[in-house]
């Protein structure tokens, strides 16, 4: 038997031709040609009837043969075999009894669904090979010369932006080299000998007596004394050479902004008038009896003192660009002060912060706010260089503000302050600084006269470490001397003493001598972080003959404190102070006053 396929297709060429027809549709089928006999039935088909001369039977085989070629070349084609003409004949009567018009349809539809997916995979590979062919013609026509010249330009941006990057990464590699400072002692070490801790030579071989390491909670209090020892020198012009934590990065630059200050709640209480209450300004100590009646001795809870600080800082191919703001609340009325705004960049400041004269690192560590009467303390725009050399040795250049303070005139002064300074670190527990400033003092007195005189100063300030009884304790002092300084000294600048004078009636400019100083020690007492420092300051101005007997002639200031902090972020501690001043007539007045205060860093 042959397949279904095949069946169909002998069916499509037999109804084609016009050799079967379905039943029930044989009446309505067209009548057959003229020169065709009709169709026999079945069982006629075998035996043909003949006329009397033979011709009929003759025609009758000769159109029936064919009819019959056409059947059995397609049933040849649709079977692997090869079927004779019985046999052809009987496979297509088995078709007429097998297969009905439903059957033959759902072949055809059968077959019209497979053709339309072959159709369908035949579109696809031909879209496929077309965007091969496509591909393969740009590839092998390569890019467009514009094509290639945006790339090489898109690399070359590239290569610049790494180069740029590269230098940047090696300029802050080297000024950190530059700026890092020791933190460790170097030690030397011969192939003969070596050195102890006591600076005791031991010969190589012998028994080297070692100290044993440190316990943790030794390391953590040396930790604890350097975290307080930072936080008491209060100079944002070092903080370049520290590392920049708790700073944000700003977004789309290579910025970074750090937000800090402190929060400082400071209860003080006197026990005797003071012209100011809420600090210990020894100038301002009433002396004789008329001041004395006039100002009564009063009390103050303030948080005035509490400071707030922007830190912006961008590094670049020359290093490390920085601009830092910084102020107060100390004004009256609480209004916002101005303390600190410069910028900086590696070792040159430009802008207003603390006069390079001056050596925030041997400030000691106090309560009151007003701090040392001895003290060298102004803030002032400048321009300061700092070059270093080695780890040692630091130089400071610096044109300053050379505004005067003057008395029966005003200051004139077109030349700026000239200031040069040397910082020593020779030891890890030794520091100390020079100072020398020159003045060109210029006023005009009330007649209009316009004199001018050179003023001087020098300072000599230090510390060094006293570790006797505490590895952290420690001496802080400070020597300051010359001529028309008087507004660079504490005490004096606070009461607005003058640096220069006009005799009065006459064009006579005369500038004061001025000796301030200054010694403090500070002390650990090995509970937890509980600290005292004991302060002795002392300033004394040699004045014109011509000067009334109430002015500034001698303070004298005291002060001891107990500091305490639970954290190296907060201090909580007690003042109590002690001062005196004299005045030009040799009278003198004495107050005391006591503090306590809590303060946040942030």
């Amino acid at each position: 038997m042959i397949s279904s396929t095949a069946r169909l297709s002998v069916f499509l060429l037999l109804a084609a031709t016009g050799l079967y027809l379905p039943a029930g549709q044989a009446q309505e089928s067209t009548a057959a040609p003229p020169e065709q006999p009709p169709t026999l039935p079945r069982e006629d088909m075998k035996q043909p009837q003949l006329d009397a001369t033979g011709a009929a039977e003759s025609d009758t085989a000769n159109a029936e043969e064919a009819r019959e070629a056409p059947i059995a070349t397609a049933a040849k084609e649709a079977t692997p075999a090869v079927l004779s003409p019985s046999e052809s004949k009987e496979d297509l009567l088995d078709i007429e009894g097998e297969m009905d018009m439903g059957d033959v349809i759902a072949l055809f539809r059968e077959q019209q669904q497979e053709l339309a997916a072959q159709r369908k995979l035949l579109e696809n590979q031909s879209q496929q090979i077309a965007t091969l062919t496509s591909e393969l013609k740009i590839l092998r026509a390569g890019p467009s010369p514009e094509a290639q010249v945006a790339t090489q330009q898109e690399l070359a941006d590239q290569k610049a932006k790494l180069q740029s990057q590269a230098q940047q990464i090696q300029a802050l590699t080297n000024e950190l080299d530059v700026m890092r400072e020791p933190v460790v002692d170097q030690l030397a070490t011969t192939a003969d000998q070596q050195v102890t801790g006591d600076n005791t030579l031991v010969a190589d071989g012998m028994d080297e007596p070692t100290a044993p390491p440190p316990s943790e909670a030794q390391q953590q209090a040396a930790e604890r004394g350097k975290a307080v020892a930072q936080a008491q020198v209060d100079d944002p012009t070092r903080a370049l050479l520290e590392e920049f934590g708790g700073a944000w990065r700003l977004p789309g630059t290579d910025a970074a902004l750090r937000i800090g200050g402190f929060v400082k709640t400071a209860v003080v209480y006197n026990n005797d008038p003071l012209r100011i209450r809420d600090r210990f300004i020894v100038g301002s100590i009433p002396v004789d009896l008329g001041d004395s009646i006039s100002v009564e001795a009063q009390s103050s809870v303030t948080a005035d003192q509490s400071r707030l600080n922007f830190d912006l800082r961008q590094p670049s191919e020359y290093g490390i660009f920085r601009a830092f703001i910084e102020g107060d609340f100390a004004e009256e009325d609480e209004n916002f002060r101005l303390r600190h705004a410069f910028g900086q960049w590696r070792r040159v400041i430009t802008g207003k912060t603390w006069t390079t004269f001056m050596d925030p690192d041997a400030s000691p560590e106090e309560v009151d706010f007003e701090g040392l009467n001895g003290r060298i303390n102004r803030r002032q725009a400048q321009i300061r260089v700092m070059p270093t050399f080695g780890d040692d040795y630091e130089l400071q250049f610096a044109l300053e503000d050379p505004d005067a303070n003057i008395e029966n005139g005003s200051g004139i002064a077109r030349i700026p302050d000239l200031v040069v300074a040397g910082r020593f670190y020779s030891y890890r527990r030794l520091h100390t600084k020079l100072a020398l400033i020159a003045r060109d003092i210029r006023a005009k007195n009330e007649s209009g006269s316009i004199e001018s005189e050179f003023g001087w100063g020098a300072s000599l300030s230090g510390s060094v470490a006293t570790p006797r009884l505490d590895e952290r304790d420690k001496m802080l002092f400070q020597l300051n001397y010359g001529k028309g300084i008087g507004s660079y000294v504490n005490d004096l600048s606070s009461i607005g003493y003058f640096d220069g004078i006009f005799e009065p009636g006459t064009d006579n400019l005369k500038l004061a001598d001025v000796a301030a100083g200054y010694v403090s020690w500070q002390h650990w007492w090995g509970l937890n972080d509980l600290r005292s420092n004991f302060t002795f300051g002392a300033v004394g101005v040699d004045n014109p003959d011509f000067v009334d007997d109430d002015d500034y002639k001698r303070t004298l200031r005291f002060s001891t404190n107990l500091i305490w902090s639970p954290m190296s972020r907060i201090d909580v501690g007690g003042e109590y102070l002690w001062g005196e001043r004299q005045n030009e007539s040799g009278n003198e007045g004495t107050a005391t006053q006591f503090q306590v205060m809590a303060k946040y860093r942030f």
